[in-house]
């Protein structure tokens, strides 16, 4: 029976990570020099400025905006930041993410413990995250625009955003499930607290902005329509 000591070098470096399956072929892989609270700090220190600022967007509203509307604005804002600079530094250095040394790089590889395909160059992954970055970025800097300007394209907007959204993340977990979770460390602090509650928000508020978005823009079309008959009628 073979041992690990019988094994050649170069087998044995390829599995020198700690992600799933166990088999991935990670040669340019280096460890974090984050520590995991290090690394979720970053994050939550960048999402709380990113909701300062839209705080401070909010008070310069061209009107007063309602409870809900603020919270779109932050949510919005916050999409926006996390699409286009941390999931659009991912689609430009996801053939070197592995063995970066970098912020950005290191929360990667902390949040690749729930899905390796980050540090693969999986195709549906960066073809996904690159579309992510560029179109649901772009998107929901507009909806939040829309909301503080009052304008008309805020709910087209939302409603764009939001399908983009929920359409993206629920295959993202599909293809996850279809193959058995094969790219998830299976200890549920990665399965819950990072592959589930991290993408569950992309699905429920989308979801919720998705039917107040339709609602809105029936409204309007049906109050257009109830205008266009009046002024036939006179």
């Amino acid at each position: 029976m073979s041992s690990v000591v019988d094994q050649p070098v170069e087998a044995i470096k390829e599995i020198l990570h700690p992600y799933y399956p166990r088999d991935a072929h990670l040669p340019h892989y280096v460890p974090s020099q984050f520590s995991m609270n290090e690394s979720l700090g970053t994050l939550g220190s960048a999402v709380l400025a990113l909701a300062v600022v839209s705080v401070f967007l909010i008070s310069k509203a061209r009107t007063p905006l309602s409870g809900k509307d603020k919270f779109v604005v932050i949510w919005m804002m916050v999409c926006a930041g996390i699409h286009i600079v941390l999931e659009g530094y991912f689609s430009f250095n996801h053939s070197t993410l592995a063995g970066k040394q970098t912020v950005m790089a290191d929360l990667w590889r902390e949040y690749s413990h729930s899905d390796s395909r980050y540090l693969t160059s999986d195709p549906f992954t960066v073809i996904m995250e690159g579309i992510t970055a560029v179109f649901d970025g772009s998107f929901a800097v507009v909806t939040a625009y829309g909301i503080l300007a009052d304008s008309p394209i805020r709910y087209p907007a939302q409603l764009i955003t939001s399908l983009a959204q929920l359409y993206g993340d629920v295959l993202y977990m599909a293809t996850n499930y279809m193959e058995g979770f094969r790219y998830t460390n299976p200890h549920p602090f990665y399965f819950y607290g990072y592959f589930v509650l991290l993408n569950l928000p992309w699905i429920i508020i989308p979801t919720y902005l998705i039917i107040d978005s339709v609602k809105n823009i029936y409204r309007g079309m049906l109050i257009a329509q109830r205008a266009t008959s009046t002024k036939k009628t006179n």
